[in-house]
């Protein structure tokens, strides 16, 4: 495996045109406009390509049944040539389709954390959102002002940075704040821009959900978008996130196609829990539990708390209650996660003990 100086970036282009047409990161990196890294089986003729941007967005294309190039990558990603020592592990996308059956031998020994997601696009937007905007809740652009308000930024920060060292702001991030007595409850972004293209990420506070302002602040992201030489904004979603798909659809965005994306977290312990709260997530509750009550699986309490989490979801609070009760006993100290998470078990006999537990975790913890 070899890696390429950005001069020649050109040679693996043809291998990624079809990922560039919807994976923004994929084609800034190899148009020059953010700093990747690509690696090939050859240098003058590559088949086989890696293209890892910003540490976590990797990009996969060519032969898929290159097993030297496998292998190498494999070795690359777990001696952390390709993240850095502190980097935690990456998203993968590939093209074409089969290189879904080489994904297990370069991500080995993990087995690989595989969702769908869901690509949606707009070109033209056709909502008055202003009129939408509910009592309490201010929507903002991000800039400056947020900051003389006395306001927060929290997650807009980066695309405060992002702006202020652009030449051309425009081009390079903007995003949209829902904004609730003085604190940022909801956002919307778009910070990678490519050949007038951009990608769109959003993000409301659980606390302030289902009321609109995703699609508020998107909208108006979107509006920015257009009327600032944008003429195209990308949108993807896992395919079980039913609030981002209804926003999606709500916002009039058209479907285009579905793929697979794969997450590799090189901590093996870390990486078999984010597996069982993949399979969570996506509704999967005897697959997270299996991921979780393993032979190999990870000793930690989290893996009790997802045990937990899928009995209740399953509607038997008594399972519910016993792996609650293994959680706390091996450690779990999460006190908010947990009132949040199981508010149907209150009033269960057990819970103040649970509580209580976990409140002497947290403690033993700070001490």
């Amino acid at each position: 495996m070899i890696e390429l100086e950005a001069a020649n970036f050109y040679k693996v282009r043809s291998l990624f045109e079809p990922l560039m047409a919807h994976q923004m990161f994929c084609a800034g990196v190899l148009e020059g406009l953010y700093k990747g890294r690509v690696f090939v089986d050859n240098a003058d003729t590559p088949k086989s390509a890696f293209i890892a941007q910003g540490g976590v967005w990797w990009f996969l294309a060519g032969d898929a049944d290159n097993a030297a190039f496998n292998q190498a990558l494999n070795s690359a990603l777990f001696n952390r040539t390709v993240t850095g020592e502190k980097g935690w592990g990456g998203m993968l996308v590939c093209h074409p389709e089969n290189w879904d059956a080489q994904i297990p031998v370069i991500f080995a020994p993990h087995i690989p954390i595989t969702t769908q997601r869901l690509h949606y696009t707009c070109q033209h937007l056709q909502v008055d959102w202003r009129s939408q905007i509910p009592d309490g809740i201010e929507i903002r652009f991000v800039d400056q002002s947020l900051i003389e308000d006395g306001i927060e930024v929290q997650g807009a920060a980066d695309i405060l940075e992002a702006r202020q060292e652009a030449i051309e702001p425009d081009r390079r991030a903007f995003g949209y704040v829902a904004i609730h007595r003085r604190e940022i409850v909801a956002s919307s972004v778009i910070n990678c821009i490519v050949n007038k293209g951009g990608d769109i990420g959003l993000f409301t506070n659980p606390d302030h959900r289902r009321r609109n302002l995703a699609y508020l602040t998107s909208a108006a992201v979107i509006e920015y978008a257009f009327s600032h030489g944008l003429e195209m904004v990308h949108w993807n979603c896992e395919s079980f996130n039913i609030g981002s798909i209804r926003t999606a659809e709500k916002l009039g965005l058209q479907f285009s196609h579905t793929h697979s994306m794969y997450i590799l977290i090189l901590n093996p312990v870390r990486h078999e829990l984010n597996r069982a709260w993949s399979y969570y997530d996506a509704g999967q509750y005897e697959q997270a539990m299996a991921v979780c009550l393993s032979e190999n699986a990870p000793v930690h309490p989290e893996a009790h708390y997802i045990v937990a989490r899928c009995h209740l979801a399953s509607g038997n609070h008594d399972r519910a209650v016993e792996s609650l009760v293994l959680a706390v006993e091996s450690g779990w100290d999460s006190v908010d996660e947990m009132q949040a998470d199981f508010v149907t078990l209150t009033n269960h006999p057990s819970w103040q003990m649970l509580l209580g537990q976990a409140q002497r975790n947290a403690l033993a913890n700070l001490s």
